[in-house]
């Protein structure tokens, strides 16, 4: 029990400082980039870096949830470990590919993209890195130490070379490159790691085992895909019922709120392994374990929630700053409003994790799909007549639905509730 608890919070802590390192990044590299860059050249890194993001998606196809589970119940078989190590590479090789030919088949009908094809690239570069890089096994197997160092290592070589090579509006390309080599030298890192830890070789496993983990990632990638669809069109829904200040408001608040559900990834992520590995051995022990971080949760959330009510007002005053000379008075009261979805947001995560470790992806699909599409409606409406503190109202709405709909298909399946 003791080796439990100090293992869940060392991950707790690595995971915490990727996360850190994760969002610090962008943060110091963006602004010397816009500088550097000018606006017309950093939006061109910005449109494909954001259109690169979603084949990266594709690629990592929810294996961040399957793999690390079925690593983490077969945390003492060394030889399923290689056959899932086997499997999740020749399926990512395979989408990689596919993801390769598509951009480069693009390019020949597209202008833009012809015109950036060195661009793309090294784009691609960039994906072969993360390709490479076996986070999910290292989650799996809950030494989470490695995949933080290696990150740290990586984010900081891809700084100094852009900080190097970066020096005039020109150097877009060497702007891909800098952020190109860093991943690329983390996963190839990463890769000799795992290598070192188990020693595989790659011997495909049986096409019906490659079939059965593509299937079952294929519903959580599903998941993954649909989920920015009750959450971040909403800001494209309001743009059409509301003025730009209305939507700027609605925006500031939206991103204070997205940075704190942020904070469940963490959790998530550091106890995701353990639990797939109790519900594996002992469902009861597990459906414990669950009800006592479910209290956790719920209390951190609901003292976040209560700071950011109260402290709305001060949050959006060092954000927007002193000098904008406007009324800042609407982005508090939407962000107070968002606060109440704070009580709820981080349990719509964990109860998906909890249904994928329970093997229910079809449910997780289904519960999502009815979650876009009651969205869509109430997004329509309630930003038409209420503007941005009716969509503020609808983000609460729609998070406690998916909520409640995760909750209500983890208990059906374990009688989550009843304990003995």
């Amino acid at each position: 029990m003791a080796d439990n608890r100090k293992r869940l919070v060392t991950n707790f802590m690595s995971l915490s400082f990727q996360q850190g390192i994760t969002i610090l990044f962008p943060l110091l590299i963006f602004p010397y980039l816009l500088r550097i860059l000018g606006i017309s050249g950093f939006g061109v890194f910005t449109l494909i870096q954001t259109g690169i993001m979603y084949f990266d998606l594709l690629i990592a196809f929810g294996f961040g949830l399957t793999a690390t589970k079925r690593i983490a119940t077969a945390k003492d078989d060394v030889a399923m470990q290689k056959k899932i190590i086997a499997g999740v590479y020749f399926i990512q090789l395979l989408l990689f590919i596919t993801s390769l030919m598509a951009i480069l088949f693009c390019s020949l009908f597209i202008p833009y993209l012809q015109q950036n094809i060195m661009l793309l690239l090294l784009a691609a570069l960039y994906l072969l890195g993360n390709l490479l890089f076996p986070d999910w096994y290292f989650r799996g197997i809950q030494q989470m130490k490695n995949c933080t160092l290696v990150t740290l290592i990586s984010k900081l070589i891809s700084f100094v070379l852009i900080i190097v090579l970066v020096r005039q509006p020109t150097d877009i390309t060497n702007a891909f490159f800098a952020l190109a080599a860093g991943n690329v030298l983390a996963g190839i890192t990463g890769f000799f790691l795992l290598q070192h830890k188990v020693k595989f070789s790659f011997k495909l496993p049986e096409k019906t085992f490659i079939a059965a983990l593509f299937k079952e990632s294929s519903y959580v990638f599903a998941s993954i895909i649909l989920a920015p669809f009750y959450s971040s069109v909403n800001i494209f829904i309001l743009q059409f019922f509301a003025n730009p200040l209305i939507v700027g408001s609605y925006s500031i608040a939206q991103k204070i709120y997205n940075a704190a559900t942020m904070l469940t990834g963490v959790v998530n992520n550091s106890f995701f392994p353990y639990l797939s590995q109790q519900y594996g051995s002992s469902v009861v022990e597990y459906k414990k374990s669950v009800q006592k971080l479910l209290v956790l949760i719920g209390s951190a959330f609901f003292i976040l929630a209560v700071v950011q009510f109260f402290g709305a007002a001060l949050i959006i005053q060092i954000l927007v700053g002193n000098n904008t000379g406007e009324d800042i008075s609407y982005a508090i009261t939407i962000l107070r409003i968002i606060s109440f979805a704070l009580l709820f947001s981080p349990f719509v995560s964990f109860f998906f994790q909890q249904m994928i470790i329970q093997g229910q992806q079809k449910a997780a699909i289904k519960n999502i799909l009815t979650a876009v599409i009651i969205n869509l409606i109430t997004a329509v409406i309630l930003s038409y007549w209420y503007g941005g503190i009716g969509m503020a109202v609808n983000v609460c709405l729609v998070t406690v639905l998916i909520c409640f709909l995760n909750a209500a298909s983890v208990n059906k399946k374990i009688g989550l509730l009843y304990v003995k």
